[in-house]
């Protein structure tokens, strides 16, 4: 099951680096609006971040399974303390034509996420 799980994650890592490396612009917006530093930078970090997740998880599970863990837990953080904030911002978690105002479900999805990276972990 771990490796499946590892696999889907894989693929959604990959979509939304694809769909991010697509409209860098779009993407460098969103991360300003989110009031990140270096939108610039982190425009073009983050997709490949996300590639070199996916191809751990695709090569070695039990090595992608954390590191899809720990970066699923940074953008979460990020995600609750946007809804916190009381005036989420726009996100383009998976790329452009997701662009839209953070929200529980948005939690809800990472949630899932994250126990997908958690049973890729013990395949």
């Amino acid at each position: 099951m771990g490796a499946w799980a590892g696999f889907l994650l894989a693929v959604i890592f990959v979509i939304a680096a694809i769909n991010k490396f697509k409209d860098p612009v779009g993407t460098e917006n969103s991360i300003s609006s989110l009031g990140l530093p270096f939108p610039k930078l982190l425009s073009s970090l983050l997709p490949t971040v996300e590639l070199i997740c996916a191809v751990l998880l695709a090569v070695d599970p039990r090595t992608g399974g954390p590191c899809a863990v720990a970066l699923l837990a940074a953008f979460t953080t990020l995600l609750v303390a946007q809804i916190l904030s009381g005036n989420p911002q726009n996100c383009a978690c998976f790329g452009s034509w997701t662009n839209k105002k953070i929200s529980s479900w948005d939690l809800l999805r990472n949630t899932v996420l994250i126990v997908l990276g958690v049973l890729a972990t013990l395949d």
